[in-house]
């Protein structure tokens, strides 16, 4: 069942962008996400427009854009983007940041072959999570996939980000999006230990979908 039993208290995004060293973060992991990078390779994905949602210390965007695909990072936090332009831009040619808020979200349908959210999903209040999917499947073009790491169930932190089992992620997704696989895994960052986490891969829907597919 989703955690739903006390209410998330989270930061400021843009004061904490402004007055917080991105090193000290929580989520901050200048690799490229373990899981993300194995179902990469898994796919033999190396080209292709992916949205780094939620991009924050931009390390992520960084790595996905060394592999070579067109990597736009976005963010709510105007001062998160603006700390990615000035550190990166300047030395990356397929690497754009844009603000943007993904509850209502000014891409255009279509125009993603991939997203990564590694930190945007698991903060979103309950009663903004339809509305999630809805622009996340909006902007995805036709079958294209979603990479979702967020905070599991089996984590004991009590603080921290909303928690989900594989049985939420089903019922929140399941009707826009085909889950492809659903793993244990751990978050990378800067806490010790790393907190427990679930790596969800899943794909748009497409018209012709077949349910039996889906695990």
């Amino acid at each position: 069942m989703i955690q739903e039993d006390s209410a998330r208290n989270f930061p400021d995004w843009d004061t904490l962008y402004k007055n917080q060293k991105v090193q000290k973060m929580p989520w901050f992991n200048e690799n490229l996400d373990a899981d993300l990078e194995e179902e990469l390779e898994k796919r033999r994905i190396r080209t292709g427009m992916i949205l780094d949602l939620g991009t924050g210390p931009a390390t992520q965007a960084v790595q996905l854009c060394r592999r070579g695909l067109s990597v736009t990072g976005s963010d709510i936090s105007s001062a998160a983007i603006q700390r990615a332009k000035k550190t990166y831009v300047k030395d990356f040619s397929n690497i754009r940041f844009v603000v943007d808020d993904i509850l209502d979200s000014k891409f255009a349908n279509d125009e993603f072959n991939y997203i990564f959210d590694r930190g945007c999903f698991h903060v979103m209040p309950p009663e903004m999570r339809s509305t999630y999917v809805g622009e996340i499947k909006r902007i995805l073009d036709k079958n294209g996939f979603l990479f979702l790491k967020c905070f599991s169930t089996k984590e004991q932190r009590e603080e921290g980000p909303y928690k989900f089992s594989e049985a939420d992620i089903k019922k929140i997704f399941g009707r826009k999006f085909s889950i492809a696989s659903i793993k244990e895994a751990v978050y990378q960052g800067t806490l010790n230990p790393l907190p427990k986490a679930l790596f969800v891969v899943m794909r748009k829907r497409s018209k012709n979908h077949n349910p039996e597919h889906d695990i």
